[in-house]
């Protein structure tokens, strides 16, 4: 069925639009055996997928979500790839809260752990919430409290297709690279970590084929897939249609650099804890890295200029309690409903 693709892949050839997306299509619909799609990965990863192949895999995944329309536009997401088996703390779910906190607008698309010890539902049932909603109680918290978690499983049945051929696989494939470009809400802004450097200009390139509207993508010098405490981090921006590439390190920011080991997180109690500490006014590692990476979100937010100016904010959300508060209203309003 899908033999002429496969042909091209083996050959090193890239798919065209339309023929990635007529195999996506067939793949998510359940219409490919299982030992179809599982070579039909392998033959994708031996290639390397393409800008053009990772934005046509994403629009049928987007295409066969479980989608709605939820706040103004306005509203952001701090998704990125995971994988990167350095086990540290939930930073871009801590950065989240903060920057909701700040003002903005976030519907966090997510999932459990897979390659790490600790993923964003990891956290968020470590912090007592409810995240198994309907998309009427989606609604409901996301207006009272202008944060909701999408987990991803509840929004992507599709998926059920695929799993027996990556589990088989047993390594990454292009399904890794798919999640951080499909928010259920549509978000048109977003931050989004990577878990290898080759990958920061290939994103903000899918972003601009995807029609995003503002989008930050970053990768530590140190292997994160987070804007790094430890090192210095490489950035492509992409906003109304073009791309800027660019360095910062936390010395920018007026930061030190932080300890490695000081940023680890080996469980979702350990990873709670360390944010509970930061979200409490601890200054030191953790709190500096969240504070940087809800800059990058305040700015794709609108709510700061600089991430120098949302560095500031962040800190001050944090020290007050706020982030705190945020977390905690989220909490309870996800268990009430």
């Amino acid at each position: 069925m899908i033999d002429n693709e496969l042909q091209k892949l083996k050959g090193k050839i890239d798919l065209s639009r339309q023929e990635m997306l007529d195999v996506m299509d067939l793949i998510m619909s359940g219409s490919l055996q299982d030992n179809e799609i599982e070579e039909f990965l392998i033959a994708m990863n031996e290639k390397g997928a393409s800008i053009n192949e990772i934005s046509s895999a994403a629009s049928v995944m987007r295409d066969k979500s479980l989608k709605f329309n939820i706040g103004d536009g306005t509203h952001i997401d701090t998704c990125g790839t995971g994988g990167t088996g350095l086990h540290i703390f939930n930073c871009s779910t801590a950065s989240a809260f903060v920057a909701a906190a700040c003002g903005a607008k976030v519907t966090k698309h997510g999932n459990k752990s897979i390659s790490s010890k600790t993923g964003s539902a990891d956290f968020l049932l470590e912090a007592g919430a409810d995240i198994s909603h309907d998309r009427n109680l989606l609604e409901s918290i996301f207006r009272k409290t202008g944060f909701i978690f999408l987990f991803a499983p509840l929004h992507h049945s599709s998926m059920r297709y695929v799993m027996p051929a990556r589990q088989k696989i047993g390594k990454k494939t292009i399904f890794n690279l798919l999640g951080p470009h499909t928010n259920p809400c549509s978000a048109r802004k977003q931050l989004i970590g990577v878990y290898k450097r080759s990958l920061v200009e290939t994103f903000s390139s899918v972003a601009k084929e995807l029609e995003m509207e503002h989008v930050i993508v970053v990768h530590g010098n140190d292997g994160l897939d987070e804007i790094s405490i430890t090192d210095d981090s490489f950035i492509s921006e992409l906003k109304d249609g073009k791309i800027k590439n660019y360095q910062v390190s936390p010395k920018d920011f007026g930061l030190s650099y932080g300890n490695f080991e000081s940023i680890k997180a080996l469980s979702p109690q350990e990873s709670f804890e360390k944010v509970s500490l930061a979200f409490a006014g601890r200054e030191g590692s953790v709190q500096d890295m969240i504070a940087i990476n809800s800059a990058a979100a305040l700015k794709l937010s609108g709510i700061v200029k600089s991430l120098n100016e949302g560095v500031e904010l962040s800190k001050s959300a944090m020290n007050e309690g706020l982030a705190q508060s945020k977390l905690e209203s989220y909490v309870k309003m996800s268990n009430n409903l």
